[in-house]
């Protein structure tokens, strides 16, 4: 997360997204955060726990879900510098970086864990006995951006923003 906050600071002269983007992509890192502090199948989450009546800790799904609304800033990204200039391509090309560095998270993820013993992996993976773990994280990846795609395409149209017009 560090790296992600010295990238963005780092450019903000030459490049500024709106305060949309910014406030999207503050979520991740604010998660990830209180995720590195208690481990993410340890945060204090237990309210969501007891009011669905789910059996693990979901926080780590929620924190996938914020990876997702990264798409936003891509898209904006990509129609702004106009490197896509037709809206339905850029989203779509949001969406699939997305899933892209989902599923090459959860690889490394995996070839981590296979190095260690089974009770380390598990401590590492966090997946509380869900063996469906890493395709339901890369699943909440995705419906993040989709869900922040759909923000994107229901604003009012700002400079810059791509529109079908564009091409």
């Amino acid at each position: 997360m560090v790296i992600i906050v010295i990238i963005l600071v780092t450019t903000f002269k030459k490049f500024r997204f709106s305060n949309i983007s910014y406030f999207l992509m503050s979520i991740l890192i604010f998660l990830h955060t209180l995720g590195g502090h208690y481990t993410f199948a340890q945060v204090p989450f237990e309210w969501v726990t007891d009011l669905f009546g789910f059996e693990r800790n979901h926080f780590d799904r929620v924190a996938h879900f914020s990876v997702g609304l990264y798409a936003f800033a891509i898209v904006e990204f990509m129609c702004r510098k106009r490197l896509i200039v037709v809206r339905w391509v850029a989203y779509l090309f949001a969406i699939f970086a997305i899933l892209s560095v989902a599923s090459i998270y959860e690889i490394i993820e995996w070839i981590v864990a296979i190095m260690f013993s089974e009770e380390d992996s598990m401590a590492f993976l966090g997946s509380q006995g869900d063996i469906w773990d890493a395709q339901k994280d890369m699943l909440s990846d995705g419906l993040g951006a989709v869900v922040a795609v759909a923000i994107y395409h229901l604003l009012p149209p700002w400079k810059g923003r791509c529109t079908d017009r564009n091409y």
